[in-house]
């Protein structure tokens, strides 16, 4: 990725809301961690990592 464009797209991320910024991390951590954990572990799906993420919020 060119480093203009990296530039225009911390510009327009520092532009959304507080909330959106925030959902968007959670969305990306949720995602992280179902990609890791499903390397180590076959079974497990999206919605045991989303449900095991809410009990420990």
């Amino acid at each position: 990725m060119l480093s203009q464009k990296i530039i225009q797209v911390f510009r327009q991320y520092r532009g959304i809301p507080l909330r959106a910024r925030q959902a968007y991390l959670n969305n990306f951590t949720e995602k992280m961690m179902y990609r890791t954990t499903k390397t180590e572990n076959p079974e497990v799906t999206p919605k045991m990592v989303h449900d095991i993420l809410r009990k420990h919020k």
